[in-house]
């Protein structure tokens, strides 16, 4: 079901884009390219040095919003005061674009575990770990940095001063991570071509994600005046609602002890854990308040919100019967406990959610499938930012190199293929709910643990047992950005433009962010940041690979745990039947496939009172209500960024070396 006001960009006409495409200065384009760059270097010194924020840890991360709030405020001044020198709609959404694109390799969401793991073997290998003697025949070592002498040394402990970055060392690494991260984007690209029109058109997704700066950017166009947005007072209601409580504790830099308004306070801040303990079967419940989230959420469908905190609550239910009565799934020996079951359970739904997404796209494939083979000029093209046979060629261009570069990394071409196809289907149900719900914690699961239960891990020579384990989130570019491009192009939309911003706001951030964060290691030594990216992440992970090797009785195939995958597959399927079908059926497949996911445990009382105030203003307000109160939600977004920003700022000035912690999970 869509929002009653969800509106369908309708194609403008050729003299209106061309009139658009001239308001793209080059300086605009080039200031853009340097606020990127900017932001990605922000985001690795605010978690290495000042300890401030983690800026990068969402799917729309604060490394991307706050050159945008910041960008949107000043040019409501320069509007206003000094109009020629303002930027326009268009420019201020191709910065956005721009800050979107290359700002998810930033900081934790990407770089700074990278370069933990591929400096972290060398270095933590000892007798009592037996990495040497376990793992270093196998690891696919082109993917590493050389091992001169003083590389590994120098990375964490800091070389001489007037010493220079052995960047020789560090070229391979990097090109073969730029490589993986411009295939990802490729076919990230092409799967947007192909479904974007299908999700706009047919499926009416609400994009809140993109549909809140497309709002907040409205009525900007070089002439005297406020924008829209500065001129309504629900939005600084919102505004003075987040804004507030954080810039009251900035007086607790200074004077400690002073009465703080922890309502914003991270879930690890400085209150500690804002979480209840209910059961030693149960994680905490989190009462963690997190404004982005209130504000883009509200724009989710209604049903939406409601399955994901019901089910969640439902899951956590089964989740505490089974640990009660010991329920386990599998072989023995290699038994599944409650929450691996409900893992199994809820990946096999977001397998089921992407046969229906195709099934509901059928017409529209049958079309683009058509046009690939029999293209017509005068036909409008099935597909958004490439013409459908470039689409196509570039699904299969990335798709046959990430074969490639995953069988070099030590995978059989038969697994790397199968991890590859379950990898990316789970990246398209990602893409397109995070369209639907704009819950910016949504992320795709990596198919280690099925492919060990289906294929079995005995059947695993070594060099695939430590590929699997060693591609993961923290090694892997670029596996974050596709679920940014359906919002980048619902952003600006036209083929040609969307196309080249992508590519250069892609080697523009990975490189800022590449460069900045292993010369920052190498001047002042990685392990006095003391950071869980560069000790803890990659010593962990390269424990788990020794431990999988070292086993001597690897899980075969277990049919108990799939049959729990097939049957969340089964689920999602009966669900979406019953939600096409009756208009009164309450619940979203997303619901359950988010039943054990840790993102929603942390926000789960957002989502509550976000799917509350949303009923509330409906039932007794209407849709014509609704619309008015959306400007406070917006308001909530740029408040709370703003005084996060605020608090960058006096850290910056004031406590260089020691800053406050103040944004998180």
């Amino acid at each position: 079901m869509s929002q009653p006001d969800s509106r369908i960009r309708v194609p403008l006409s050729e003299d209106s884009q061309d009139s658009d495409a001239e308001r793209l200065r080059g300086t605009v384009i080039a200031l853009s390219v340097a606020m990127l760059v900017f932001a990605c270097v922000a985001a690795t010194f605010l978690e290495f040095r000042s300890r401030s924020a983690h800026m990068a840890m969402a799917n729309l991360p604060l490394a991307v919003l706050l050159p945008f709030v910041a960008w949107l405020l000043v040019n409501a001044l320069l509007k206003r005061f000094v109009p020629w020198l303002s930027l326009t709609s268009a420019e201020l959404r191709l910065a956005l674009s721009m800050l979107w694109v290359g700002g998810s390799f930033a900081g934790y969401n990407w770089i700074t575990q990278w370069v933990g793991a591929m400096a972290a073997p060398r270095y933590y290998a000892s007798p009592e770990n037996r990495w040497r003697e376990l793992i270093f025949d196998y690891l696919p070592w082109w993917m590493f940095p050389s091992d001169f002498p003083g590389v590994t040394e120098g990375f964490f402990l800091g070389v001489e001063k007037g010493a220079g970055v052995p960047w020789g060392a560090w070229l391979g690494p990097v090109f073969w991570a730029m490589s993986a991260g411009a295939a990802m984007t490729a076919i990230g690209v092409g799967l947007t071509a192909v479904f974007q029109k299908q999700w706009v058109r047919h499926e009416r997704l609400t994009y809140p994600l993109a549909q809140v700066p497309i709002d907040l950017t409205e009525g900007f166009d070089r002439k005297r005046g406020w924008p829209p947005f500065a001129r309504q007072w629900l939005f600084w209601t919102g505004f003075a609602i987040s804004a507030v409580p954080l810039l009251w504790n900035l007086i607790e830099y200074w004077s400690p002890g002073f009465p703080r308004l922890a309502i914003f306070d991270a879930y690890y801040g400085p209150t500690g854990p804002r979480g209840a303990e209910l059961s030693r079967y149960l994680q905490p419940f989190s009462y963690r308040m997190l404004p982005t989230v209130l504000g883009f959420t509200f724009l989710c469908d209604l049903d939406i919100l409601f399955s994901i905190w019901s089910l969640w609550l439902s899951g956590q239910l089964g989740l505490y019967a089974m640990s009660r009565v010991g329920f386990s799934v599998g072989l023995v020996g290699q038994e599944a406990k409650p929450p691996t079951i409900l893992g199994l359970f809820t990946h096999g739904v977001s397998m089921g959610m992407v046969v229906w997404t195709l099934w509901a796209a059928r017409g529209h494939l049958k079309r683009v499938f058509r046009q690939v083979l029999r293209p017509r000029d005068s036909e409008e093209p099935e597909t958004a930012i490439l013409p459908p046979r470039l689409a196509l060629l570039a699904i299969l261009a990335g798709g046959v190199y990430m074969v490639f570069w995953l069988s070099r990394a030590g995978y059989s071409v038969s697994v790397g293929l199968s991890w590859l196809l379950l990898f990316w289907a789970s990246i398209l149900v990602v893409m397109k709910f995070l369209a639907a719900s704009g819950f910016a914690y949504l992320f795709p699961s990596f198919p280690t643990s099925i492919l060990n239960m289906t294929v079995g891990a005995n059947r695993m020579n070594e060099s695939t047992l430590v590929g699997l384990r060693l591609v993961n989130w923290r090694l892997l570019a670029g596996w974050r950005l596709p679920a940014a491009l359906p919002h980048v192009e619902r952003l600006d939309g036209r083929p040609g433009r969307t196309g080249w911003v992508v590519a250069v706001s892609l080697v523009a951030g990975m490189l800022a962010a590449i460069l900045y964060t292993v010369s920052i290691c190498y001047q002042e030594g990685g392990s006095t940041f003391r950071t869980w990216s560069l000790v803890g992440a990659p010593r962990g992970m390269y424990e788990g690979i020794a431990k999988a090797v070292a086993d001597t009785d690897p899980e075969v195939t277990d049919p108990g745990k799939i049959g729990v995958w097939l049957l969340g597959g089964l689920a999602a399927g009966a669900i979406q039947i019953m939600q096409s079908r009756f208009s009164w059926w309450p619940f979203h497949p997303l619901g359950v496939m988010l039943m054990s996911s840790g993102y929603v445990r942390l926000y789960v009382l957002d989502i509550f009172l976000v799917w509350l105030a949303k009923l509330t203003v409906l039932r007794f307000g209407g849709i014509s209500l609704y619309r008015r109160v959306k400007p406070v939600c917006y308001g909530l977004i740029v408040g709370y960024v703003f005084a996060v920003g605020c608090s960058f700022l006096v850290d910056l000035i004031w406590f260089p070396e020691g800053g406050h912690y103040i944004h998180g999970y």
